[in-house]
């Protein structure tokens, strides 16, 4: 019975709601070349669990979540990457390396790795005049809790699930 009283009410206010309602325009970029380690203490000092990856050319590149910094962390290597490290450190040319260098590699990864390395290069980022009803169909369908908001190609906010559920419960 209460969800019928509610309902109308929660339609109308999705109905009149953009993206410039629900946003914040505090947007925290990370560079592509940042470290993992100075990645994961950017996130810790700001608070927030993910940001948009620009490049040098301040281009917008992928995103990046505290969840990537996690998977980086606990993984460990397949064949393929400890050939393309060698390879790295070694040159084409090289020999090959030591147990004990390939464990100082990976103990340091996270000083080593850049953020490129972890990032997902797709990002989900919608016009500031997009309906609230839109976004919403946005993230549901691609199972992401934050997009990204431009006003005429260029990025000037995020907005989160979160954003969304507490302005809904005002």
């Amino acid at each position: 019975m209460g969800s019928n009283i509610i309902k109308p009410q929660l339609l109308e206010v999705i109905n009149e709601l953009s993206l410039s309602d629900l946003m914040s325009r505090q947007l925290q970029t990370v560079y592509e070349g940042w470290s993992v380690k100075r990645l994961a203490t950017f996130f810790i000092k700001h608070g927030i669990g993910g940001a948009p990856v620009i490049a040098a050319d301040d281009e917008l590149v992928g995103v990046v979540t505290q969840t990537d910094v996690v998977r980086f962390g606990s993984r460990t290597l397949d064949e393929k990457e400890v050939q393309k490290l060698t390879q790295f450190y070694c040159g084409p040319y090289g020999g090959e390396l030591s147990e004990d260098d390939m464990r100082h590699m990976q103990e340091r990864a996270s000083e080593n790795c850049t953020v490129h390395s972890i990032m997902t290069p797709e990002v989900v980022a919608l016009d500031i005049v997009t309906p609230l009803a839109e976004v919403c169909t946005a993230l549901a369908k691609r199972d992401i809790h934050r997009l990204f908001v431009t006003e005429n190609g260029k990025l000037v906010g995020v907005v989160t699930a979160r954003d969304i559920l507490q302005r809904l419960l005002e």
